[in-house]
């Protein structure tokens, strides 16, 4: 099995890459991700933004059950100021984190993929849609500090 270093291990990892909004147009965005192990649960806090419009940032918080490394999967919660509660489960298959979520009332659901390239770096893509309308997409490097 790979020894995961994304969400098992705390650390800070610095994000690159291109954001993809909801009319095809692509924005450089950078950011990092902040992942915190308490008691009870893992912290997984993000902050993005759009290197061409800053003011435009996304944030978020999500709750993870923690998991040991014999698991293959576990569940997350999010509260986003743009899309609302979230829930989902993030599922170790081979070299990759996948993850799927659903927003409380069902109108949102996204998917990602975060596969890794090394030790230090994972390959972070995905998208989501509300309803048949796509929201946005990313391709996003987390490199880890």
């Amino acid at each position: 099995m790979i020894y995961h270093t994304f969400l098992f291990d705390e650390n800070i990892w610095i994000a690159a890459g291109v954001y993809i909004d909801g009319h095809g147009r692509l924005h450089s965005v950078r950011g990092e991700i902040r992942i915190v192990h308490e008691e009870a649960l893992w912290i997984h806090e993000s902050r993005m933004s759009l290197e061409d419009n800053p003011a435009v940032e996304f944030v978020s918080r999500s709750e993870i059950l923690p998991m040991d490394r014999k698991r293959e999967w576990t569940s997350w919660s999010s509260e986003n100021p743009a899309l609302g509660r979230l829930a989902g489960r993030f599922v170790l298959v081979d070299d990759s984190i996948l993850s799927s979520c659903v927003s409380t009332d069902g109108s949102v659901q996204g998917v990602e993929c975060l596969k890794m390239i090394e030790d230090d770096l994972y390959w972070h893509r995905g998208c989501l849609f509300q309803g048949d309308k796509k929201l946005s997409s990313w391709a996003v490097d987390l490199r880890r500090r």
